[in-house]
């Protein structure tokens, strides 16, 4: 009788601290009197994730919703406070002026147990830094430059496979073809594959780039839970990579790695350019070069950050220039004339960075159609904004 009254005592003792703990989270905002809505006892202000609202939508309701009453409104990630930025001035301080505060993104990854989370993207703190100054040299112009000649190639077939479809229908859905298009430039500028996914649709390339964005190892909840709790999640061997796409991106480097060593080729390519941190050549940074599994992360976000964000934004650019004849005719006009200048009648990269019209809309498209939801920050030290003492963001809050 003693021993289970012992067991109740402490599981309401259990219970009880658990939920004190709660309340005192989801009432920071509000003893802090910064602006924010009530939030969900379970998914804070994140209720409807993913089975009503895209997080995009959710953060941009929130944006409009306490625009002009701060310089930032408070959120909740499940049980963790959090913060959306609403001022210009404050977003210009985070991002650029107070940079040094807010490298870390605040995301999970878990470069043990989910090796293709270990990229530049995710990392945060000193291994951010590490990877950063081991990359850095290798992203020259020179280098963007010897891949330019793939990007022509692949141009060149989608333009014969664009003009052999609409033989045969003239309805086509561009962002389908762009997307296999921009999947073929970047299967051969990062991995050195030509997977044909234009001549092929049922090419795994483009399956998996779309299953690891679309698709996520757990629900909505679990994931929230990792956001929240990310230091707790790495403890318990968290992964969040689906397993199928781990697989194929892990094995499809691991055996292109070997393959190159084996038979000593070299490509102007992205992996190329690892290969040789890997091997301590050109390495400026003096750190030691790169383990396969961090090239692994490097070139399946290398892919993911361009496949599928740039088939998007061309699709996006001839939409708006499709509604806006004049100005089609005005960017066609700047290309024609790059053409009649050219010796053999092909855009070369250095024409193409000037051509200045053209960089202007796909700004414009990117300012319409952002490719990313938001971005994510995480302060290093506590941080007081300027001109109004009342709002701080500490440590470690996202």
């Amino acid at each position: 009788m003693e021993v289970t009254l012992a067991l109740l005592y402490l599981i309401i003792a259990v219970v009880s601290l658990a939920l004190y703990f709660v309340k005192r989270n989801l009432s920071y905002w509000k003893d802090q009197g910064i602006p924010h809505e009530e939030p969900h006892i379970i998914m804070g202000n994140f209720k409807g994730l993913r089975t009503k609202y895209h997080i995009g939508q959710i953060v941009a309701n929130y944006y409009r919703k306490f625009k002009g009453t701060g310089p930032f409104a408070g959120i909740h990630i499940v049980q963790r406070p959090a913060v959306v930025l609403l001022d210009k001035a404050l977003i210009k301080n985070v991002l650029i002026k107070n940079f040094n505060n807010f490298t870390d993104r605040g995301l999970y990854y878990n470069e043990k147990a989910d090796p293709l989370t270990g990229h530049l993207f995710l990392l945060d703190g000193q291994k951010w830094k590490v990877l950063r100054n081991k990359l850095s040299p290798t992203f020259t112009s020179g280098k963007m430059k010897y891949m330019y000649p793939t990007l022509l190639k692949v141009a060149d077939h989608f333009i014969q496979v664009l003009s052999d479809q609409v033989k045969d229908d003239p309805i086509v859905d561009i962002h389908t073809m762009l997307g296999r298009f921009t999947t073929d430039i970047i299967s051969s500028c990062a991995f050195g594959i030509e997977c044909n996914s234009l001549g092929n649709s049922n090419s795994e390339f483009p399956r998996m780039g779309k299953k690891s964005i679309m698709q996520q190892r757990h629900n909505a909840f679990i994931m929230a839970m990792i956001d929240s709790f990310p230091k707790l999640a790495r403890m318990l061997g968290m992964r969040i990579m689906p397993e199928d796409v781990h697989t194929f991106f892990m094995s499809t480097v691991k055996d292109t790695i070997a393959y190159r060593e084996k038979h000593k080729i070299q490509r102007n390519d992205f992996l190329n350019i690892l290969l040789e941190l890997k091997n301590n050549e050109n390495d400026k940074s003096g750190l030691g070069g790169l383990t396969v599994e961090e090239i692994c992360a490097q070139v399946f976000v290398f892919f993911l950050g361009g496949f599928e964000t740039s088939s998007s934004t061309v699709t996006y650019a001839l939409h708006e220039l499709a509604q806006h004849q004049d100005l089609q005719e005005r960017l066609r006009q700047e290309i024609n004339e790059a053409l009649e200048n050219s010796n053999d009648g092909t855009i070369t990269y250095d024409m193409l960075k000037d051509m200045t019209y053209l960089a202007q809309v796909i700004s414009e498209t990117l300012r319409k159609h952002p490719v990313v939801a938001q971005l994510n920050r995480q302060a290093l030290s506590d941080y007081v904004v300027p001109g109004h003492p009342k709002y701080v963001i500490k440590k470690g809050m996202p």
